[in-house]
């Protein structure tokens, strides 16, 4: 999947993206070769550090089967861009 992204395929607009704490997570939907939508996510750490905003997870897809359309693609990876700040998992800043 990795390789379909690195090959061409460029994240459509984020969903409003999700303000927790010290981080913003972005919600993308990047488009299948079926016509479905992988979720992904970008989180960003916007206050907290001297040199906010400052990307804490680059653009990161979540493991799970994708969705028919772009809102429910990037909600649900805002939703698991959401769990992953508040169980601080792995977060570069």
């Amino acid at each position: 999947m990795e390789d379909l992204i690195m090959s061409g395929f460029t994240p459509l607009k984020s969903v409003n993206p999700w303000t927790e704490g010290d981080y913003r997570v972005y919600g993308y939907a990047i488009p299948a070769p079926d016509g479905t939508y992988w979720p992904e996510y970008i989180i960003e750490r916007i206050q907290g550090i001297s040199d906010a905003p400052k990307k804490a997870v680059e653009l990161h897809q979540v493991d799970i089967p994708t969705f028919a359309t772009q809102g429910l693609a990037k909600m649900m990876a805002v939703s698991h861009g959401l769990q992953r700040v508040r169980t601080k998992d792995r977060l570069g800043c």
